[in-house]
């Protein structure tokens, strides 16, 4: 048997390819490959799907059912580590001994030819206690392992992971002064902190490491996925839209301060309401947005060298991210000038008026002079 592991790393697409991997349970099963569920919500959702005798294109499976494993690895982080917490959108889990003894009775009542795991949050295993990475290890201990990682240039990582913070109405620096420091020990920017632990734990394991930027010229994290993980998928399966919208780089400095200003639901309703404005309003293109400033941009080109280094001593080639020294050169748009552009928009956008009054009231008198 085959177990395919996919660790993230986080904002590559995993929550677009964990949607889809849920939704095409049965058509996987039917083919020999198992996304298996960790709980009873999602033994229940999978047991009415076979039932039906496929899958409802239509449906949304719930956040235990689609993310699956990322409630198997909070919960395992959670156990492991004092402060760690499940986050409240995984609610009523089990133990992570019941999880795994789950998904381990299903391959053996199943018989698969291969079991897929998928969860950016495993990315958060390498600087953890070793001994979660050796319970993924000892899941299968027979199988033939492949791990599939999917990296990011760490100037487009770092400002897709500050949006996604603040969508988690976290109280944030702006990395245009201070913010870009807290990274610079994480997995978060430190990928050889966030790899060098699974390398080490599965020294037989297939790694296939993927540059996030060719994964985007190859359709995307599916069809990526489906790639990298060597199997054979079946045909017509269900496709479905992203599933993790982003904010515009342009609306981020308006939801920092709404975040750091605004009473939690206040903020969280200006988070929304400028995530779903990215779709109707003319904002700065991302792409031509500078959201660090040439001084930070050539501290974390030059932090980040030895870490590119180590990639590619890893993946056997002199880099890993080809365009790196891109890395360096500001975009044409300053932050706070997109900023005060897109709070304009904001302003004068036909849905404004139907945001909460005090989230409404904290953009009419936001300023950025």
């Amino acid at each position: 048997m085959d177990l395919v592991i996919f660790m993230g790393h986080h904002k590559v697409g995993s929550s677009s390819l964990q949607s889809w991997l849920s939704t095409n349970w049965l058509a996987l099963a039917r083919a020999g490959i198992l996304y298996p569920a960790v709980e009873m919500q999602g033994l229940a959702t999978n047991l009415a799907t076979a039932l039906r005798g496929e899958a409802d294109p239509g449906a949304t499976n719930p956040i235990n059912v689609r993310e699956a494993h990322n409630a198997l690895a909070f919960k395992m982080m959670a156990e492991s580590a004092e402060k760690r917490e499940v986050p409240p959108w995984h609610q009523k889990l089990p133990p992570s001994g019941q999880m795994i003894r789950a998904i381990r009775q299903q391959a053996v009542m199943m018989q698969p030819k291969a079991v897929v795991l998928c969860s950016e949050v495993f990315a958060n295993f390498g600087p953890m206690p070793p001994r979660l990475l050796k319970r993924l290890k000892t899941l299968f201990p027979k199988a033939s392992v492949r791990i599939v990682c999917t990296l990011r240039r760490p100037d487009s990582y770092v400002t897709s992971w500050h949006g996604q913070r603040l969508k988690f109405g976290h109280h944030l620096r702006a990395l245009r002064e201070d913010g870009l420091e807290e990274h610079f020990g994480s997995i978060h920017f430190n990928y050889r902190r966030m790899l060098a632990r699974w390398v080490e734990v599965f020294p037989k394991a297939e790694f296939v490491f993927r540059d996030y930027s060719e994964v985007l010229a190859s359709g995307g994290s599916v069809p990526d996925f489906m790639t990298a993980s060597g199997l054979e998928w079946p045909e017509t399966l269900v496709e479905v839209e992203n599933s993790n919208p982003s904010l515009p780089l342009a609306a981020m400095e308006i939801a920092r301060r709404g975040n750091l200003e605004l009473p939690g639901g206040a903020a969280k309703a200006l988070r929304e309401h400028l995530i779903a404005s990215g779709k109707r309003l003319d904002y700065a293109p991302n792409a031509e947005v500078e959201m660090f400033g040439e001084a930070n941009r050539a501290l974390l080109l030059e932090r980040f060298a030895p870490i590119d280094a180590w990639l590619a001593q890893v993946v056997g080639r002199e880099r890993f991210f080809a365009d790196l020294d891109e890395a360096g050169q500001a975009r044409p748009v300053p932050e706070m000038e997109a900023a005060r552009a897109g709070l304009a928009l904001v302003r004068a956008d036909g849905s404004f008026g139907e945001l909460r009054r005090d989230a409404r009231g904290f953009v009419k008198k936001l300023s950025f002079e």
